[in-house]
């Protein structure tokens, strides 16, 4: 531990890397011509952010077999120096103005994660003297201004994006084969909801944890990764149905968070919270009324829809009359 974090405090640490330098170019062809560097690679706050979440997923992307080594492309930090913007290197420590054998990368939907990535590999492969991994097909991009970088980096990114919500749920679905991730999938499909939402209703209100997201996009179910139960999530949303909630409301996420708090709250003098199954039939026996007011909330969702069925539930048990509850 103590070495690792030695490692992460050395100034301008190299990154092993194959240029590929491209000659000899026509429409038809080209020449490859490879040598192995080792380089300084450094940033700045204008390049793109990379998430921890993002490197510890990665480390698992880089080494796999299925992993495209699609081009990455850096620049000399000569355009930087000139116009005194201040790099750092991969260990965050400021990079002295002029210092030679030092590129920026040109970041790319797919390559900005990848250098902070394989720099955490190879910290943790020399700690535990293991090879390292070298970045293959490296190339350097020219630019005449600071300006021409952004632009060409702008072209190439604008409409660039990883998967949103749905489309994740989806990969996810095929990639795992497990019943969560398709219901989930083809419930939000079915709805034209937003898949946090509908994973709530499956999950006893909770989200998903990005990193199990992103482990079941590769087709890994992470070990206990919820508590799910898809059969009350099927009888939550059509019982929701039933009762005459309008599309709308199903899918916003006010009420799913309502009907949560509410399964959740302990009476005072109970040992047990109210729970789901008390919660289905308190939702079965609002009135048309509830339900409206529910379908017509413009504010404050959660505490008038948890409002609604919490005087209904005492209703129930008969701890409210008319005239309380009006």
């Amino acid at each position: 531990r103590g070495y690792l974090e030695a490692l992460k405090k050395v100034e301008l640490p190299t990154t092993q890397v194959i240029f590929w330098d491209l000659t000899n170019e026509t429409e038809e062809q080209v020449t490859i011509t490879k040598r192995q560097s080792e380089i300084i690679i450094a940033t700045s706050d204008y390049s793109m952010s990379v998430a921890k979440t993002n490197i510890e997923l990665g480390k698992g992307l880089i080494a796999n077999d299925k992993f495209e080594k699609v081009p990455l492309y850096v620049t000399d930090a000569d355009l930087f120096y000139d116009a005194d913007i201040t790099l750092k290197d991969l260990n965050g420590n400021i990079v002295k103005k002029g210092t030679p054998n030092v590129y920026v990368p040109v970041d790319s939907a797919n390559g900005y994660w990848q250098w902070a990535t394989y720099h955490e590999y190879n910290l943790n492969a020399i700690v535990k003297e293991e090879k390292q991994l070298v970045i293959e097909n490296v190339q350097v991009k020219r630019f005449d201004s600071l300006q021409e970088f952004a632009q060409y980096r702008g072209v190439n990114n604008v409409l660039s994006r990883g998967f949103n919500g749905l489309e994740k749920a989806g990969n996810a679905a095929l990639a795992t084969q497990h019943e969560f991730y398709t219901k989930v999938f083809q419930k939000a499909v079915e709805l034209k909801a937003n898949i946090s939402v509908v994973t709530k209703y499956y999950n006893f209100g909770k989200t998903i944890k990005p990193k199990v997201w992103n482990s079941a996009v590769l087709g890994i179910v992470e070990e206990n990764f919820i508590e799910y139960d898809l059969e009350i999530g099927d009888e939550i949303v059509e019982t929701l149905q039933n009762m005459d909630f309008t599309e709308k409301t199903i899918k916003n996420r006010y009420l799913i968070d309502a009907i949560t708090r509410f399964a959740n709250y302990k009476p005072q003098g109970k040992e047990k919270m109210i729970g789901i199954a008390e919660t289905i039939s308190t939702i079965k026996s609002l009135s048309s009324e509830s339900v409206r007011i529910i379908n017509m909330v413009t504010s404050d969702h959660i505490n008038v829809i948890y409002t609604e069925l919490f005087t209904q539930y005492l209703n129930g048990k008969g701890l409210l009359n008319k005239e309380q509850a009006a």
